[in-house]
């Protein structure tokens, strides 16, 4: 399994545990501001498990992950039943949202599309992506954990996995060698 942080991290917000102003207890998720309706990729592959509405979270889609079973929760969502980045879910709290062709029960695999950025739900403060993890199901009343740091360890591990199955000529290339000077050493030790 692969994963991605579902936007560049420049354009992160508000970390897990932010407690700043005007918040009252430490954020449980991960703040995105990637510009309204913009599409967000599934950061794995997984399986969409929940796609609701919530009076503070807005519109939510969940899915499990293949790695690991946890949680991927994206919260204040666009709504493409009302073509609104601030739908109040009041006419369509069956999960009528999201991406059109998007239910529960749905694979997607890292890079899909899982939603677009809205403002929805009274606890936003603007359009961004709200992104949680956790061992439980539900981001409004699981345990949320530090996707941010998660990830950057998945990567961290894949970047190393990659390094190991990297041929010697690939690992000198990484490493700013340029391929003519190989050639150039290799045909020296020939001669």
């Amino acid at each position: 399994m692969t994963w991605q942080h579902p936007f560049p991290k420049n354009t992160i917000t508000s970390r897990f545990g932010d407690n700043s102003p005007p918040r009252t207890s430490p954020h449980r998720g991960t703040d995105f501001a990637a510009g309204a309706k913009e599409l967000i990729p599934a950061v794995t592959d997984g399986v969409v498990t929940k796609i609701f509405y919530s009076s503070c979270l807005g519109w939510v889609c969940e899915f499990k992950t293949d790695e690991h079973g946890l949680y991927v929760g994206h919260s204040h969502l666009y709504c493409n039943k009302h073509d609104s980045i601030d739908c109040d879910g009041s006419d369509h709290q069956d999960g009528s949202t999201c991406m059109s062709q998007l239910k529960v029960g749905h694979r997607v695999a890292q890079g899909d599309w899982v939603g677009r950025v809205g403002d929805s739900g009274t606890c936003s403060r603007g359009a961004h992506l709200h992104i949680t993890i956790s061992k439980k199901s539900d981001p409004r009343y699981a345990k949320t954990f530090d996707i941010e740091k998660f990830i950057d360890q998945k990567i961290k591990k894949q970047e190393k996995a990659k390094q190991i199955k990297l041929t010697p000529l690939e690992k000198l290339s990484r490493a700013g060698v340029k391929i003519g000077t190989i050639w150039t050493w290799a045909k020296s030790k020939l001669d």
